[in-house]
């Protein structure tokens, strides 16, 4: 019988059930796979640097528990995420210049 795994020797596999929100990690060992103990509902990946987990919060307009990753600083950004982000921080870059504009007695435009 051809078995994938062994040709492939993916050394982790990672499942996530979205009907109870159940992770589970498995690792390579020699030639089977081993349930990793999860923590937190995390998976870290040393030689990646990366982790998944499951997350609660709203992505494409439903409210749930998803699969995300996150590295050391927290959950990877979504694009929407990282616009949304990029947007504050120049609205906020744009409020601390017009207050400086305005202890410079210069009243910006409205």
């Amino acid at each position: 019988m051809f078995q994938y795994e062994q040709i492939l020797r993916i050394p982790y596999y990672v499942v996530f059930d979205r009907y109870t929100d159940t992770l589970r990690a498995f690792k390579l060992d020699a030639s089977r796979y081993a349930p990793i103990e999860i923590q937190d509902d995390r998976f870290w990946i040393p030689e990646l640097k990366l982790g998944l987990g499951v997350w609660q919060g709203e992505y494409q307009d439903t409210e749930r528990s998803w699969l995300r990753y996150y590295d050391e600083n927290g959950w990877v950004l979504t694009p929407l995420e990282k616009e949304q982000q990029r947007a504050e921080n120049e609205r906020q870059r744009a409020q601390q210049l017009e207050a400086q504009l305005r202890a410079l007695g210069i009243e910006p435009d409205a």
